[in-house]
C-alpha cells in the first residue's frame, strides 16, 4: 500500500495505524461484551477442569466431595473448572492466566447448604449434589477440618448462617469472596515432585541395599552342568543359596521357595517354549546369570478376550514369555544377568512389587515389531538401574506400576525406550537414549507426579513425550531429534532443560496451557517451538523465562517479549536478516495489539522475560558434546540433586 507525499517513516506510521484499526475490529470477535447476559453456569464435565493431579480427579468427579468453582473467562471458548475453591482463587488473579485467557467474567462455586454436610475423616459426605451459586454471593469455611486428597479446604455455603453452623460443629473462621481472594494457600503443584526427587532417590537406594542381602545367603548346593537345576531347587531351604559352575544348565526352571540362584558364566537355556525361568515366590535372588531359549509369545495366546480395554493390555502386555518371569513374587532381586537375544520380553514382573533390576543387559529384535520388552512391569513397582538395553520394543515398559525409579541406564534402537502407561509418581533420572523410532521416553493416559530429570536423549522421533499432570521434566539434554521435547501436561513443570539442534525444539498440544516452561536453554533447532491450537501459552516464571537462541540481536541489550511460534520471531536465530523486520514500526505494533488481545494469541507461545544467555552452562557445554560426539558423550550420572 502507498501513501503519495509522505516519508517513508510516515508511512509505516500510518501502516501501523490502519493495521492496528483493522485488528482491533476483528479483535471485537473475541470479546465478551460485559453488558451481555452473565452465562449460567454449566455441568462441571462439562468445563476444562484443572486443579487436582489427573488420576485424583478421574476417581472423584461422580462424587460431591469436593468443592468446586468454574470461571467463564472473556477470551476462552471454554469453561475452566476448578477442583478445590483455592485452585481458583489463585489462578483468577495471575496475571499470566488472564494474558491466556482474559479476565474472569463470573465465577461460580458449588455450595453446600440443605445437603445435609458431614465430614468422615475430614472427607466432604453430602446426600447430594451442592447447588451452584455465584462466588461474590458465597460465603466460605476456611480452616475447618474439612479436607480433599491435595490437604484442607475452603467449604462454600449460599447462606452465612449455614456456613456459621459448619464452622462451630466443624472449626475454622467464615468469610466472604473479597476476603478469600486476599488469602494465602498452599496449592498442589509440580513444584511438590521436585521437593520428592530426593526423597525418592534416597527410598530407590534403601531397596537397592535390602535387596543385596539376598545375595549373603548361606550356600545349600553347588551344582555343575551335569547336575539337576530343578531338583536342585526344588530341594533347596528357604532362605538359602543355589551356586551354579560354569556351563550350561537345562531349563525351564522353576523357582518356589525364597532362595538365591547364583551363576559364574553359567547359562540356563530353556525350551523355547514359555519363559526360561519362572519365580512363584517371595524375595528370590537371581545372580550372574545368562538365559536363553526363550519363547517368543508376548501373550497368552489361550487368554480370552475381554471386553475391558485395562484387561486387554493385561492380556496382551502381562502374560508374555521371558528370560525371567516373576508372577505374585514380591521381592524378587535381578543382577548381573545378560538376555542376548529374546523375541519375548528380558523381566517379566505381573504383581511382583518391591522388584530391583540392577546390571541387566537385554538384546531385542532388530525390528520392533517383531520383539517385546526388555523390562515388562504389570501392577509391580521396581528400581531399574545400571542396565542396558538394545533394540526390540520397548526398553522398560510400566503399567499401573507407580513409584517405580528407572535411573542410569542406556536404551538404544527400539520403539520406546521407557513406556509410562497409568504410572504414576515415579522417578526416570540419568538414563541415556538414542535412535527410537518413536521417542525415548514417553508417559502416556493420565497418571500424575512423575519426576523426568537429568536424562539425554538423542537421534529420536520425540525426544521426551510427556501426559498426565503435576509432573517435574528437568534439566534433561535433547539434541538431535524430529522434536525434542512434547507435551500434552497440565499443571507440570519444566526446567533447566536443553533442547538444541532438533527439527523443532518443543512442542505443546495441551487445550488447557497451564504447565510452567521457564530457565530452559533453546538452540540451534528449526523451530525452537510451537503449540497446537488453544490459548496463548506464557512462558516463563514471574521475570524468569528462557534462553532463545536469536531472541536478542547484536545491537539489543534490553529484552523484549518473544514469540517462538511468530513467523518473523521464530527465525531471528536462522537469519540476521530477520532482526530488520522483527524491529520494524509494523510488526511492533502487531506485537504491542497480540500483547492485549488473548484471541489474537491463539495457538501461539510468549516468552515475556527471555534470557540474554544460557541458563544452563553446563548442561549446555555437555549438549554440544553429544551434538559432535553422540549420546555416548553423556554417559549417566551418579545420584544427584533434585534442585538445579
Amino acid at each position: 500500500m502507498e501513501f503519495p507525499g509522505r516519508s517513508r517513516s510516515q508511512r509505516e506510521r500510518l501502516a501501523v495505524g490502519v493495521l492496528i484499526g483493522c485488528l482491533l475490529v476483528a479483535a471485537g470477535l473475541f470479546v465478551v461484551d460485559v453488558d451481555a447476559t452473565v452465562p449460567e453456569p454449566v455441568a462441571f464435565e462439562d468445563t476444562r477442569s484443572i486443579g487436582f493431579a489427573s488420576e485424583d480427579s478421574a476417581a472423584i468427579d461422580s462424587e460431591a466431595s469436593v468443592p468446586r468453582a468454574q470461571v467463564f473467562y472473556s477470551q476462552y471458548q471454554y469453561v475452566i473448572g476448578y477442583y478445590g475453591i483455592e485452585t481458583a482463587v489463585d489462578a483468577i488473579d495471575d496475571p499470566a492466566r488472564q494474558q491466556q485467557f482474559g479476565y474472569p467474567l463470573v465465577t461460580y462455586v458449588t455450595t453446600y447448604d440443605d445437603t445435609e454436610i458431614a465430614l468422615d475423616d475430614g472427607r466432604i459426605e453430602t446426600d447430594r449434589w451442592p447447588d451452584w451459586e455465584r462466588a461474590e454471593h458465597a460465603h466460605y469455611v476456611v480452616d475447618s477440618a474439612a479436607e480433599t486428597p491435595a490437604g484442607p479446604v475452603a467449604v462454600p455455603f449460599a447462606d452465612q448462617r449455614a456456613a456459621a453452623d459448619f464452622a462451630d460443629e466443624h472449626g475454622g473462621t467464615v468469610m466472604g469472596w473479597d476476603d478469600l481472594r486476599e488469602q494465602s494457600f498452599e496449592v498442589d503443584d509440580a513444584a511438590v515432585v521436585r521437593q520428592q526427587v530426593d526423597t525418592q532417590q534416597a527410598d530407590a537406594d534403601q531397596r537397592v541395599d535390602a535387596a543385596e542381602t539376598l545375595l549373603d545367603r548361606d550356600v545349600s548346593r553347588e551344582l555343575t552342568p551335569d547336575d539337576d537345576l530343578q531338583a536342585a531347587l526344588d530341594s533347596a531351604p528357604d532362605g538359602s543359596t543355589v551356586v551354579l559352575a560354569p556351563g550350561t544348565y537345562d531349563g525351564p526352571v522353576d523357582i518356589n521357595s525364597s532362595v538365591t540362584l547364583r551363576g559364574h558364566e553359567a547359562t540356563v537355556v530353556g525350551d523355547g517354549e514359555g519363559s526360561a525361568v519362572r519365580v512363584n515366590a517371595d524375595d528370590v535372588a537371581i545372580e550372574g546369570l545368562t538365559v536363553e531359549g526363550i519363547g517368543n509369545e508376548s501373550r497368552d495366546p489361550d487368554a480370552v478376550t475381554d471386553d475391558e480395554w485395562d484387561a486387554n493390555i493385561e492380556l496382551g502386555y502381562g502374560h508374555g514369555d521371558a528370560g525371567i518371569a516373576a508372577v505374585d513374587a514380591p521381592g524378587v532381586y535381578v543382577t548381573d544377568v545378560t538376555i542376548p537375544h529374546t523375541e519375548a520380553n528380558g523381566v517379566l514382573l505381573r504383581d511382583s512389587p518391591d522388584a530391583v533390576v540392577t546390571n541387566l543387559t537385554v538384546g531385542g529384535t532388530d525390528d520392533w515389531r517383531d520383539g517385546f520388552m526388555g523390562v515388562m512391569t504389570m501392577r509391580s513397582s521396581a528400581v531399574i538401574e545400571d542396565s542396558e538395553f538394545t533394540a526390540g520394543r520397548d526398553g522398560v515398559y510400566l503399567h499401573r506400576s507407580g513409584e517405580t525409579v528407572i535411573r542410569n541406564n542406556e536404551f538404544r534402537d527400539g520403539r520406546y525406550g521407557i513406556h509410562l502407561m497409568h504410572t504414576s509418581d515415579t522417578l526416570i533420572e540419568n538414563n541415556r537414549f538414542a535412535d527410537h523410532e518413536f521417542s525415548g521416553i514417553t508417559i502416556m493416559t493420565s497418571p500424575a507426579r512423575n519426576a523426568v530429570v537429568d536424562n539425554v536423549v538423542s537421534n529420536s522421533s520425540n525426544g521426551i513425550s510427556t501426559a498426565g499432570s503435576h509432573s517435574y521434566i528437568a534439566r534433561n539434554i535433547a539434541v538431535d531429534n524430529r522434536v525434542g521435547i512434547t507435551t500434552t501436561a497440565v499443571s507440570s513443570l519444566y526446567e533447566h532443560n536443553v533442547v538444541a539442534t532438533n527439527t523443532n525444539g518443543m512442542r505443546t498440544g495441551s487445550v488447557l496451557a497451564t504447565s510452567s516452561v521457564h530457565s530452559n536453554d533453546f538452540v540451534d533447532n528449526d523451530n525452537h517451538a510451537g503449540a497446537s491450537a488453544g490459548p496463548l501459552r506464557v512462558w516463563a516464571d514471574g521475570q524468569q523465562g528462557n534462553y532463545w537462541q536469536g531472541a536478542y540481536g547484536t545491537d539489543r541489550t534490553e529484552p523484549r517479549a518473544y514469540l517462538p511460534t511468530d513467523v518473523v520471531d521464530g527465525q531471528l536465530h536462522r537469519s540476521t536478516a530477520h532482526y530488520t523486520v522483527a524491529e520494524s514500526p509494523v510488526n511492533r505494533g502487531l506485537r504491542a495489539l497480540q500483547g492485549s488481545t488473548p484471541g489474537l494469541r491463539s495457538g501461539n507461545i510468549i516468552d515475556p522475560y527471555p534470557q540474554p544467555t544460557p541458563q544452563n552452562p553446563d548442561r549446555y557445554a555437555l549438549a554440544e558434546r553429544v551434538v559432535e560426539e553422540g549420546v555416548d558423550a553423556a554417559p549417566p550420572a551418579t545420584n544427584t540433586t533434585a534442585t538445579p
